[in-house]
Parts: C-alpha cells; sequence; structure tokens
C-alpha cells in the first residue's frame, strides 16, 4: 500500500494562513501519513509542527522553499529531510530572512506612497506575526484596508511584478543554495516547475544547470496539471537523472480547488524522491 504523502505546503510561519499545528492537523484529517512543512526561507514552523505531529500520529518531515536566482529570475528551491541545526542551512536562513525584512520594508515604503496608507510594513507585519512579511500578507492587509476587493486584485494592481509596489530580491543563487541544502543532509527539488513561465528550451536550461549543481528531484505530482503539461514533465524525467516529487503547494483552505495530499500519481518508472531520504530524517513519526 503506498503513502500518502504531501511535500510541499505553508503555515502562518510563511505565507500560509494555518499555524503549523492547524497545518498538521488538516494534513491529518485528510489522511496524510507523510508531510513535509516547506515555509519559505525559514525553519521557524517546524518544532511547532512536530510537536503536533506527534500528538496525530503523522510522520513529518523538515522541509523548507528557498527563493533562489537563476539566469536573472526567481526560481523555488524545495529542501526535504535536512539536518535543521546544520550550521550552514542556518547560516542561509538568517541570509534569505534578511533580504525578506528588507523587501518588506521596501514595499512598505512603496505602498505608503501609491495606496495611501500610513505604515503598510507594520500592518502587515503585526498580520503576519513577522518581521518578514511576504507579499501575500500585504495583499491580505490591502483587503483589510479596503484598498482593494481580494487578494488577486492587490496583486494586480499594485504588488505582482511590473507594479508600482514590487521589489525584486537579489536572493541566493541556485547552484549555492543547492550545495547548503545537499550538505545538511537534504535532498533539493526543484518546486512547481511550470510556474516560472519558462519555454520547453528554458525549463531545459534549468534542470541541466540544476543537475550539475547538484540537484536531484522535480516536483510532477501536483494539482491542476493539464495534458501538455503532464507530458512535458513525463519528458523531463526520462532526460534528466531526477527523482519525482509530489505537493500540493497548499497555502489557505480557500484554496477549494486542492486538498493536502491529494495528489496525481507518478509517472509509471518515475523513481520516488523518498528513495533519498534519510531513514532518520522524518523529525515525528
Amino acid at each position: 500500500m503506498s503513502v500518502i504523502y504531501d511535500y510541499h505546503c505553508h503555515s502562518t510561519a510563511s505565507d500560509g494562513t494555518l499555524s503549523p499545528t492547524e497545518l498538521v492537523e488538516a494534513a491529518a484529517a485528510a489522511g496524510v501519513q507523510q508531510l513535509a512543512l516547506t515555509d519559505h526561507d525559514t525553519l521557524a514552523g517546524l518544532p511547532e509542527a512536530a510537536a503536533a505531529a506527534r500528538a496525530c500520529g503523522l510522520s513529518l518531515l523538515p522541509g523548507i522553499e528557498v527563493s533562489v536566482a537563476w539566469s536573472r529570475r526567481e526560481v523555488h528551491i524545495v529542501g526535504l529531510g535536512m539536518d535543521i541545526a546544520d550550521p550552514g542551512l542556518v547560516a542561509l536562513v538568517a541570509a534569505q530572512q534578511q533580504a525578506r525584512v528588507r523587501r518588506a520594508e521596501t514595499i512598505g515604503k512603496r505602498l505608503d506612497k501609491v495606496a495611501g496608507l500610513a505604515g503598510s510594513y507594520g500592518r502587515a507585519a503585526a498580520l503576519a506575526g513577522t518581521d518578514a512579511p511576504g507579499r501575500p500578507w500585504f495583499a491580505r492587509m490591502l483587503v483589510a484596508e479596503g484598498k482593494v476587493r481580494d487578494e488577486e486584485h492587490a496583486f494586480n494592481r499594485f504588488l505582482k511584478a511590473g507594479q508600482s509596489a514590487y521589489v525584486s530580491t537579489p536572493w541566493i543563487e541556485m547552484a549555492e543554495a543547492v550545495a547548503v541544502l545537499r550538505a545538511a543532509g537534504g535532498v533539493a527539488v526543484v518546486a512547481h516547475p511550470v510556474r516560472y513561465g519558462l519555454t520547453r528550451r528554458k525549463l531545459r536550461q534549468l534542470l541541466t544547470d540544476f543537475c550539475e549543481a547538484g540537484g536531484q528531484a522535480l516536483e510532477v505530482a501536483m494539482p491542476r496539471l493539464n495534458e501538455a503539461q503532464q507530458a512535458l514533465l513525463r519528458e523531463c524525467l526520462r532526460d534528466f537523472p531526477l527523482h519525482a516529487s509530489g505537493g500540493s503547494d497548499f497555502h489557505t483552505p480557500a484554496q477549494k480547488w486542492l486538498t493536502l495530499g491529494r495528489l496525481p500519481t507518478l509517472p509509471e518508472g518515475a523513481r520516488p524522491v523518498a528513495e533519498l531520504l534519510r531513514p532518520d530524517a522524518a523529525l515525528a513519526a
């Protein structure tokens, strides 16, 4: 019998709306047996999630979703099964958080000007409960302040690339992030590869560079993939020495179109990423 898993999801430790405890409980209620909490550039939610997982009888893997720079683009690399006390990983997280704070402060200053608010950064930080609120928290703040209809409107009007409050961030280079994750005993995975708007040729170049850097896996089991996307990912698994991973990228119960752990089956012949995980990787079992 195959394990019901979800190796990509988010809590209030980054930009999700459920606390780590609530997220684990929701996963357990959905029948998930092995979960990886992969908050953006932080490990802060893992201790609480591990305690909840022990109470629920669920296996919890340490995880993270690292924002990286590749070919002048932002790409996300999921790390699975790392030693969360590894000094290199701890240093990477600290640097990423500092970059996020600086970006959030700049977003706040821009929103103060263009949205007619005062203290946008402080409002978003208070809502998020962190000094490094991501763009979804600014979107929620704008909704709460009546400046936009909904979060999608907030992104389209202010926060997405090309809009007045968008701020790019000098993220760590992809190869460096992969090296840190590998050195910490983790598995490096390209997250949601079809969401970057890459052509087939550019995606293959990304995967070439990723494999050369020591990357090991590719997310291929995700909700709402169309037939062309599925075919492209099968081709990538065939042509590159990568294991297959999967996750819902769950952020909030408002995402009515997905459920934790409800993922497509891996393509025939795919090697599951679980084969690469350290036997003692789980924080709770």
